[in-house]
């Protein structure tokens, strides 16, 4: 019998993918406007070139009614007789490229219709995959919980994962702090080369390219929105204790009673650091807020953000599940490396 920690892996890697295809199907839906936008365009200009190749045909025909009976010779050699054979052959040529354009611009539409078809298939059959995998989750959290010795074994790894989502915040802050620093040095350079020159900054641009990052202003208390919908706890912030082990716990933010597939929004705008799993936690989203601040959504069923991609307050990150605690989301707020109690900045 495969483990708990192993379906709720293969869940994460599957909704992680579902996303990455959600976010493909979003790029060809671009690019097909684009394309037909494109193919609109080329008409109208391929009715133009026609339009006016017709105009340049009636005035060779008028040219030709008019001077009918002179010399094949003496028509080549008038100057308005060249230029309406010179105006047909250019749109001759101007037609055929819209043409050819046309039908290359048809054809990549057709190629990008053909992938999107393909993608919406490979993604209901991982999701039919993922609702499997959910409901086999379930089965093995029922069978766990049932057992004393299982279930301390589960709050362990729950408990490891708590360090490592601390090692995880240590490591971007560390990062975060190396880009600060190189940047500093990259403008102390810059201000050391100019001092050598006899120069030094005398316009507004320099000062905005070449100055520190101005810092944004922190959370406020009570400033930030609920992640999801409702603000029931079944844990707070700090130590609790489990009902079936009787063991105490430390919980680094706090447990919010969800339904499972409750929709679970990030409070404020930033960028995703990390979208990764650990056991107990499920799958994790990190949060960059660009102020010092992050936070952190796990035991997340469905993840809807990649990392990287910018986020802002109300953008769906994913929706809640349920571990052997029951069914709730987790949520911290960091500030720095320094855990923070999220109800002091929750309204």
């Amino acid at each position: 019998m495969r483990s708990l920690s192993s379906y709720q892996r293969q869940r994460h890697n599957l909704t992680v993918f579902i996303a990455s295809l959600e976010a493909d199907l979003v790029r060809l839906q671009d690019t097909a406007k684009v394309v037909e936008q494109r193919i609109s365009a080329t008409q109208s200009s391929l009715s133009r070139a026609e339009a006016s190749w017709r105009d340049a045909s009636q005035r060779m025909l008028t040219y030709r009614t008019e001077h009918q009976g002179l010399p094949p010779t003496s028509l080549r050699n008038d100057a308005v007789y060249r230029s309406i054979t010179s105006s047909l052959a250019s749109y001759r040529r101007q037609m055929l490229n819209l043409k050819d354009s046309l039908a290359s611009q048809k054809q990549l539409l057709d190629d990008v219709s053909t992938t999107q078809q393909q993608i919406i298939s490979a993604k209901e059959r991982e999701r039919n995959s993922l609702t499997a995998t959910i409901t086999k989750s379930q089965q093995e959290l029922i069978r766990l919980r049932s057992n004393k010795k299982t279930l301390q074994e589960e709050l362990q790894k729950k408990q490891q994962s708590a360090r490592r989502v601390r090692t995880l915040i240590n490591d971007l802050v560390a990062k975060e702090r190396a880009r600060d620093a190189e940047r500093k040095r990259r403008e102390e350079a810059q201000r050391s080369k100019r001092s050598r020159m006899g120069t030094s900054p005398s316009s507004r641009e320099d000062d905005v390219r070449t100055g520190p990052t101005p810092q944004r202003d922190g959370f406020r208390t009570n400033s930030l929105p609920w992640p999801t919908p409702t603000t029931a706890l079944l844990h707070g912030y700090g130590t609790y204790r489990n009902p079936e082990t009787g063991t105490t716990l430390e919980n680094p933010g706090i447990d919010i009673k969800a339904a499972m597939g409750t929709r679970v929004t990030c409070v404020a705008k930033g960028d995703v650091s990390s979208v990764t799993w650990l056991p107990g936690y499920g799958s994790l989203v990190i949060i960059d807020h660009g102020n010092g601040f992050r936070t952190v959504y796990a035991n997340l069923a469905t993840v809807a953000v990649k990392s990287g991609s910018k986020v802002q307050s109300g953008t769906l990150v994913g929706t809640s599940g349920e571990n052997i605690d029951g069914k709730l989301v987790h949520f911290e707020v960091w500030y720095g490396r320094e855990r923070q109690n999220p109800l002091t900045y929750l309204r």
